[in-house]
């Protein structure tokens, strides 16, 4: 268990690092634009357990999930994990990779062993966090929140249909946080035209359009000519800038904008960016990707399960 935090750049297998660390590490090594981070690897978690005195425990609990009694025992494990604490090796480490990051807010972000992969995405269904103050304490808070939501109700559920154990390895992943002028969502296969990709984009930071919360913009490219063959202007908000801290975030306000946020020329650039992770990967993509200051950021990208 010597790897408890190591760089997003690592070369580390799923079952250390997670689904989506993996592929951010690989896309990273493929020199594409991704924010700069860490990861809390799996071997962290299974030693938080362990210290805690939890991981029979959790073992047991895990073992006993029924249809009838899931809501009670997501609950009862997921505070045993709130309530844990978390050893003093795997603190310092954060807190060497939080200084060596140098940024002043940050992504946590879960990446379970079976999160992104081709049998199972669980889109959704693991706790993210975003603009969370680079203070080591907000993050450990954060960090034992992304653990507990291993056995969040949803992800549970979605366990029992897939065959997959409930206690797996879940790794967290810690990035600067880009303060998104624009932000979107690549299925690089149209899911009903297999020759064209299919583009959403709005105003703000990513979530926005991840848990429909707008109306994105939507984009068909042909996957060959990267030409745009059709658009449709999303009910999107208004776009405002908020502060946090020092950093000015492009951010969400109520109110229709009655023009495409980004242009052909961007989305065109998206489309071949996101063909080449693609490429990189041998499969159709669900890749997450923002701009701030004309430069393109990826996410994320997990291979499209249905």
């Amino acid at each position: 268990m010597s790897n408890l935090v190591v760089k997003l750049k690592s070369r580390l297998p799923v079952r250390e690092i997670g689904g989506k660390g993996h592929s951010l590490g690989v896309l990273l090594r493929s020199d594409f634009d991704v924010p700069d981070g860490f990861v809390i690897t799996c071997a962290a978690f299974l030693k938080a357990l362990e210290y805690n005195n939890l991981m029979g425990r959790v073992e047991k609990l895990a073992a006993e999930i029924t249809q009838n009694n899931f809501r009670e025992i997501s609950a009862g494990i997921k505070e045993l994990i709130l309530g844990s604490e978390i050893q003093e090796d795997i603190v310092s480490k954060i807190q060497k990779a939080l200084k060596k990051l140098n940024a002043q807010y940050v992504s946590v972000r879960s990446s379970a062993v079976s999160e992104d992969s081709l049998k199972a995405s669980f889109a959704g269904l693991h706790d993210t966090f975003l603009n969370v103050k680079a203070d080591l304490d907000i993050v450990l808070e954060n960090l034992k929140k992304c653990w507990a939501s291993l056995f969040s109700e949803r992800a549970i559920i979605y366990r029992v249909k897939k065959g997959i154990p409930h206690l797996e390895g879940i790794a967290i992943v810690i990035q600067e946080m880009i303060p998104a002028e624009i932000s979107g969502i690549t299925f690089t296969v149209h899911p009903t035209d297999e020759k064209s990709l299919l583009i959403e984009a709005s105003y703000g930071i990513g979530d926005m359009v991840v848990s429909g919360k707008v109306e994105p913009d939507e984009y068909v490219v042909d996957r060959e000519t990267l030409e745009i063959t059709g658009k449709k202007i999303g009910g999107k908000n208004k776009m405002s800038t908020v502060e946090i801290g020092e950093i000015k975030v492009i951010d969400a306000e109520m109110g229709f904008a009655k023009k495409y946020a980004i242009s052909d020329e961007n989305i065109k650039e998206i489309a071949s960016t996101c063909l080449n992770v693609e490429e990189i990967f041998k499969y159709p993509q669900d890749i997450e990707w923002c701009m701030y200051n004309s430069k393109i950021y990826l996410l994320q990208s997990r291979a499209i399960t249905g």
